[in-house]
C-alpha cells in the first residue's frame, strides 16, 4: 500500500468512499471540510492509502489548527465530534496513521487528535486515547407512529404534555434559519461558549441542500427551541440546538427531539445520532431519559515531544472565568466576537 496526499479533483471519489463506509461519517465529506477551511482558514488536506491498482483503502482528513490555547495541532476534524480514519483494514489504517505522524514531525504540531466514531481498526496502533465523551447512537423504527414509544414513560409523557396540554407545534423548514440562530446564539451565551455567525449555518444549508433540516418548535406562536440537523447514510444527527430559557420544563426538548425522530422516519431514514455529550453530564443523561444508550468516544493522539492529551472543554475549570464573563457580555458582542474567536477553535 501507499499513502498519499488526495489532489483537489477527488472530492467526489473520496465521498463515494466515505459513503459506503460503515465508518465514514458527515464530518469526513468535502462539503464539510471545504466550508470548514472557509470559515476558520485552518490548513486542511486528506491522507489517502490505495492498493495496488489505485483502489482507494481509507483515508484521514487532517487540519494544520494555530491556536493560542492548543499552539499548532493536527486535527481530524475541527469543529466536528467525529472524524480520523476511515479505512478497510488495520493495515490500512495503520499506513495512515503513520503519515499522519510524519506529517506532525514536517509541520512540527505538538500533536494529532483523530475523532473517532469507531476506532476499532486502530486499536493496535497503542495510541494514547480520552474517555472523556460518549455518543449516543439508536434505530428507528419503520413506521414513524411507533417513535414516542421508543422514549421511556417520563419523557413521553413530557413530549406528550407539550403537545397536549401546552399545545406546541413543531414545523421544518429553512425559512426557520434566523430563528434557530437567535436561540443558539442565546444557548451558547449562556454556557459561556463562542458561537458561529450566521453565515457559517447558511453556507452548510447550501452546501448539504435536503440534508441539513431546520427544525422549531413554537409555544403561543413564539419559536422557544430550534435544532439543525444533518442527514448522512441513512441517518439523522440533531447537531446545533437552542431553547429559549425555561420553556425546557414545559417538555418543549422532549417534545422537539421526538419530533425529530418522527420526521425522520417518515423520510425513511433508519438511524438517529443524539451525537456527543461528556459522560456524567446533565445532557448525557438527557439523552439517556430519551431512550438512548451511551456508546464510548474513542478520541486517539499521536503526541510528540512532551505534549499531553489536550483538555480545551467544560470541565477543564481553569476557563471558569472565561465561561462566566462571555455568559454576561451583550448578544450583538457576542454575535461579532464569537466567529472570530471560534476561527482559533478545533
Amino acid at each position: 500500500m501507499t499513502v498519499r496526499t488526495a489532489t483537489a479533483g477527488e472530492g467526489d471519489a473520496l465521498d463515494a468512499f466515505v459513503r459506503g463506509h460503515a465508518d465514514g461519517t458527515f464530518f469526513h465529506l468535502s462539503g464539510w471540510r471545504d466550508e470548514v477551511r472557509r470559515f476558520s482558514g485552518h490548513a486542511g488536506e486528506v491522507l489517502v492509502v490505495e492498493r495496488p491498482g489505485a483502489e482507494i483503502a481509507g483515508m484521514l482528513p487532517l487540519f494544520l489548527v494555530r491556536s493560542p490555547l492548543l499552539g499548532k495541532a493536527l486535527v481530524s476534524v475541527p469543529w466536528a465530534v467525529y472524524g480520523g480514519v476511515v479505512a478497510d483494514d488495520e493495515a490500512a489504517a495503520g499506513a495512515l496513521i503513520e503519515a499522519a505522524k510524519a506529517r506532525a514531525e514536517e509541520v512540527d504540531a505538538s500533536y494529532v487528535e483523530l475523532r473517532h466514531l469507531h476506532a476499532g481498526k486502530t486499536a493496535a496502533s497503542g495510541l494514547p486515547a480520552s474517555d472523556l465523551y460518549v455518543t449516543f447512537l439508536k434505530d428507528l423504527p419503520d413506521d414513524p407512529e411507533e417513535c414516542l414509544g421508543t422514549i421511556p414513560r417520563k419523557s413521553r409523557a413530557s413530549a406528550r404534555q407539550a403537545r397536549d396540554r401546552h399545545g406546541m407545534e413543531f414545523a421544518e423548514g429553512i425559512e426557520h434559519l434566523d430563528a434557530f440562530y437567535e436561540l443558539f446564539v442565546e444557548n451558547k451565551r449562556s454556557l459561556g461558549s463562542p458561537v458561529f455567525g450566521r453565515a457559517w449555518f447558511a453556507a452548510l444549508a447550501e452546501r448539504f441542500g435536503d440534508d441539513v433540516i431546520v427544525a422549531v418548535v413554537r409555544h403561543e406562536g413564539e419559536v422557544i427551541a430550534a435544532v439543525l440537523s444533518f442527514v448522512h447514510a441513512g441517518c439523522v444527527m440533531p447537531y446545533y440546538s437552542g431553547a429559549k430559557p425555561g420553556t425546557e420544563r414545559l417538555g418543549s426538548m422532549n417534545y422537539m427531539y421526538w419530533k425529530v425522530m418522527e420526521s425522520a422516519a417518515r423520510r425513511g431514514l433508519s438511524r438517529y445520532d443524539f451525537g456527543r455529550s461528556r459522560a456524567g453530564t446533565g445532557a448525557a443523561s438527557f439523552k439517556k431519559n430519551m431512550g438512548f444508550e451511551p456508546t464510548p468516544l474513542t478520541y486517539e493522539y499521536v503526541l510528540r515531544g512532551d505534549a499531553e492529551i489536550p483538555s480545551v472543554n467544560p470541565s477543564n475549570a481553569k476557563y471558569d472565568l472565561v465561561r462566566k464573563v462571555w455568559s454576561r457580555l451583550p448578544m450583538p458582542v457576542v454575535k461579532w466576537l464569537g466567529p472570530r474567536l471560534m476561527k482559533g477553535l478545533p
